[in-house]
């Protein structure tokens, strides 16, 4: 998916210090992790049922088998490794684009996880007491909410592009087994922190 944000008066383009920020870290972490899934699961492109119940979140798990640590890695935690690339992709390209906005990267840092996990625990008496939640989809979509609350902050004509990648990327991501709920919830409350939040940035 391409998006086009306020045009510069020279080309934008990834420059070497991209690679040294917190996008390309929170896309490690999400690949060790998946990579230590695959050993866990013995399988090199499927995460097991096993490790998902254990690393998933999900009520029943979470209050009735005492998994308390699953808010936290459900949020790194990807089915096979489709899952895992196609979430990559768009991490990389909302994370990017937060940095160029000269958002601090602990905030980047914490809107991943705030806006994963809150998203996720909002859902889940929406999908079901047992319905596992896993991915960084949650994520992802409240990085790029951050990006049209801040856009809207900034009174940017480019909030109307953001609402366009959000319900095209929206769409997109439907499927039966996916978690629309935690889409939804992950991309309003990055809106609201976008929008609510004093963030250190020029604008």
């Amino acid at each position: 998916m391409n998006e086009r944000f306020r045009p510069k008066k020279e080309t934008s383009t990834i420059s070497d210090e991209s690679f040294k920020g917190p996008t390309l870290n929170l896309v490690i972490i999400n690949i060790i992790f998946f990579f230590f899934s695959s050993i866990l699961s013995q399988n090199l492109f499927l995460t097991s049922p096993q490790v998902i119940v254990i690393t998933g979140f999900s009520l029943y798990t979470f209050f009735e088998i005492g998994l308390i640590w699953t808010p936290l890695t459900s949020v790194f935690t990807h089915s096979g490794i489709a899952h895992i690339s196609g979430n990559m992709i768009f991490l990389f390209i909302y994370g990017y684009r937060l940095e160029e906005m000269n958002v601090k990267p602990r905030f980047i840092y914490v809107a991943y996880l705030i806006t994963g996990i809150l998203s996720t625990i909002i859902a889940a008496p929406i999908i079901g007491y047992r319905s596992i939640s896993l991915g960084a989809s949650g994520s992802i979509f409240g990085l790029l909410g951050l990006v049209g609350g801040i856009e809207m902050k900034k009174k940017s004509s480019n909030f109307k592009s953001i609402l366009l990648a959000s319900f095209l990327l929206f769409i997109m991501s439907t499927s039966e087994n996916t978690n629309i709920f935690a889409h939804l919830f992950g991309l309003l409350i990055g809106i609201l922190i976008g929008r609510y939040y004093n963030f250190d940035i020029e604008l």
